[in-house]
C-alpha cells in the first residue's frame, strides 16, 4: 500500500490513528502520535505529535511537544514545544522552548518560567517565520 504511513516504533510508540475517536487518559513512558480524535489527558515522558487532521481536547504534558492539528487545552512542554504552520493551540501554555511558525495559531497564556512547581526555566520564545 503505497499510501499508507509508516511509523518508526522506535521513536513513537503509541499511535491513535486517523478515523479514530478516543476519550480516557493515556500514560506513556515513550512517545505518543494522535491522528485521529482524542479528549482527556497525555501524559507523556517522551514526545508528543499531534497530527495535522487530528482535533485533540486535552490536557497535555510531554517532553517535547509538536502541534500540527488542533489542541484545545493546556500544554506543558518540559523541553519545548513547537506549533507548526497548521497548527492552532487554544489555552495556557509552559515550558522551556516556544517556536510558533508563521501561519500557527495560539491563544492564551504563557508561562515560561516553572514546569509543575518542580524545576525552574529559563524559557525563550521565538517566532520563526518561513
Amino acid at each position: 500500500m503505497k499510501n499508507q504511513k509508516k511509523y518508526r516504533t522506535d521513536i513513537v510508540n503509541t499511535v491513535v490513528g486517523e478515523d479514530t475517536s478516543v476519550k480516557g487518559m493515556i500514560h506513556s513512558q515513550r512517545s505518543i502520535r494522535i491522528e485521529g480524535t482524542f479528549e482527556g489527558e497525555i501524559n507523556s515522558q517522551g514526545e508528543v505529535y499531534i497530527g495535522q487532521n487530528s482535533k485533540v481536547k486535552a490536557s497535555l504534558f510531554g517532553k517535547h511537544i509538536t502541534v500540527a492539528g488542533e489542541v484545545i487545552g493546556n500544554i506543558e512542554a518540559v523541553k519545548s514545544l513547537h506549533i507548526l504552520k497548521t497548527g492552532k493551540v487554544f489555552g495556557d501554555i509552559a515550558g522551556d522552548q516556544l517556536n510558533i511558525e508563521e501561519g500557527g495559531i495560539y491563544k492564551g497564556k504563557v508561562n515560561m518560567d516553572i514546569i509543575s512547581s518542580k524545576n525552574a526555566y529559563e524559557g525563550e520564545f521565538q517566532l520563526k517565520t518561513s
